[in-house]
């Protein structure tokens, strides 16, 4: 009986402590740096606004004299109609059109050269960037849940260059941290976001 008591107390705590560490996950996922005055602000794809709202608002804040875009993959379709002569305009001109609409001007906007599929393919960008412009320090801005993952990402690229890279989720992000699995959608990134942090953190993500 004795044992019993004591097995059922041990799945009772492992199960306290396995729900601690699930509503947790948003928290987890949600790590930021102290903003600095910085050389540039870089924009992580994924969102067509959302981050590149952030970098606008930073600048006019004067955190930094620049915004450096990423490129995303064309879809196919867009592809295709250019081929045929259509003027399908890219993300990053629109991303431009918005930050010009903010106050910031196109002077200040630059993006990188190759379209990026994935957030390494990014950091490795920036990496060849910053070491040819000189950039000491740099802002990098993503969506509040894909920041532990890109800050990693980024320290461990960065290491031993002297560089500092300060992180920074974008405040038009609307995700909640503390009730993430109250949305679908939230649920579904946090719970594809822990297992790539997962893998980044064993050093088998790419």
């Amino acid at each position: 009986m004795k044992k019993r008591t004591v097995a059922a107390l041990a799945v009772l705590v492992l199960a306290l402590a396995g729900w601690r560490l699930f509503v947790s996950l948003g928290h987890v996922l949600h790590n930021e740096d102290p903003l600095d005055k910085s050389d540039v602000i870089f924009v992580l794809g994924g969102t067509r606004v959302e981050r590149i709202a952030e970098a606008g608002a930073l600048y006019r804040e004067g955190w930094a004299p620049r915004i450096l875009l990423s490129r995303q993959i064309s879809e196919p379709a867009e592809i295709e109609l250019r081929a045929a002569g259509l003027q399908i305009p890219t993300e990053t001109q629109m991303q431009r059109n918005v930050l010009q609409q903010m106050g910031v001007p196109l002077e200040a906007i630059e993006e990188v050269r190759a379209e990026q599929v994935a957030t390494a393919n990014e950091v490795e960008e920036l990496a060849q960037i910053a070491e040819v412009r000189g950039w000491r320090r740099i802002i990098v801005v993503t969506s509040k849940l894909h920041t532990a993952r890109s800050r990693l990402t980024l320290r461990r690229r960065f290491s031993g260059t002297g560089r500092q890279i300060i992180m920074r989720a974008s405040r038009y992000d609307i995700a909640n941290i503390d009730d993430w699995w109250a949305n679908r959608s939230t649920l579904r990134f946090v719970l594809f976001e822990s297992q790539k942090l997962l893998a980044y953190a064993l050093g088998i993500g790419d």
